[in-house]
């Protein structure tokens, strides 16, 4: 189930993925210092092992090392994208050259950043892909309180539901499901009601 949008807020976390431990713990420490939520692993396979599927409590961003030995960066994104997971992902690197720049950024990358990496460029990477991910969010939780609100159709109303928004009257609706002009308003006034919409463009929404 999704979470209310103010508890998606608190679960955004920073998500290290580093197979070099003093480059990893450096991150750490200043993520922490700046108030962020992070967790941290030792290398993509310790990442994809854990079973991130891109749930909401995975919610924020994936800061990886492209540097990485066994299952590199440009791999790791190519997993990420493939398992479903929608973390957007910022990449570094301790010498990317300008084709692994390219190869991160054709994987829709936020940013990449060279180590040492600088703290502001970091801090601003971070904020475009918490920003991301907020939208993703609001989407799904929209999404998810459209088809409870559906829900709470009856049978009777949800026929009526595609009636309308397939732009029939009152009348026709009547007349297609044999009912009377006045039932056929009191199901369309059920059906507005509770799907939250004041007019005809909205319930189509």
């Amino acid at each position: 189930m999704i979470e209310p949008m103010d508890r998606l807020e608190d679960m955004l976390t920073v998500f290290v993925v580093d197979d070099d431990a003093s480059s990893r713990n450096s991150l750490v420490l200043l993520l922490g210092l700046r108030g962020y939520r992070t967790r941290v692993f030792d290398g993509a396979e310790s990442f994809l092992a854990s079973g991130a599927r891109g749930t909401a409590r995975w919610a924020g961003c994936l800061l990886a090392n492209f540097d990485m030995q066994g299952i590199s960066g440009i791999d790791l994104m190519d997993c990420v994208a493939g398992r479903g997971i929608p973390l957007p992902v910022i990449a570094m690197s301790d010498h990317g050259d300008a084709a692994s720049v390219r190869q991160a950024f054709k994987r829709s990358a936020v940013d990449f950043l060279d180590k040492p990496i600088i703290e502001a460029d970091l801090v601003a990477a971070i904020a475009e892909a918490f920003d991301i991910e907020r939208r993703r969010l609001q989407g799904e939780l929209a999404q998810q309180r459209q088809r409870d609100r559906v829900g709470t159709l009856t049978r009777r109303e949800r026929e009526i539901c595609d009636l309308v928004t397939n732009g029939l009257s009152n009348r026709e609706i009547a007349a297609a499901l044999g009912i009377s002009h006045r039932t056929a308003q009191v199901h369309r006034g059920h059906v507005m009601r509770k799907m939250q919409a004041t007019t005809l463009a909205d319930l189509i929404a």
